[in-house]
């Protein structure tokens, strides 16, 4: 038996502040989601796709912050000669 093959396509789309209600948003998600499908039929060998999941969120992204945290390497190799 093969290993089933998944391709993953994630879209974004920040937009701006005006009015924009649910109906708007689904509509775009459909949009969307039926030209990927579209897209990947055109591409791919006839046949080939036999399952498409898809899933929409939609909330606000009010203040976004991140930061890169550097590991001290010693602290791990402590842990694992603590686990031995």
């Amino acid at each position: 038996m093969s290993t089933p093959k998944v391709l993953t396509v994630e879209l974004e789309f920040e937009m701006g502040d005006r009015k924009i209600h649910g109906p708007r948003i689904k509509a775009a998600y459909d949009a969307a989601v039926a030209a990927a499908i579209e897209a990947a039929k055109k591409e791919l060998l006839e046949g080939s796709i036999s399952t498409v999941r898809h899933s929409m969120t939609w909330g606000y992204r009010w203040v976004q912050t991140g930061s890169v945290v550097d590991v001290d390497e010693a602290t791990w190799d402590e842990v694992d000669a603590d686990e031995s």
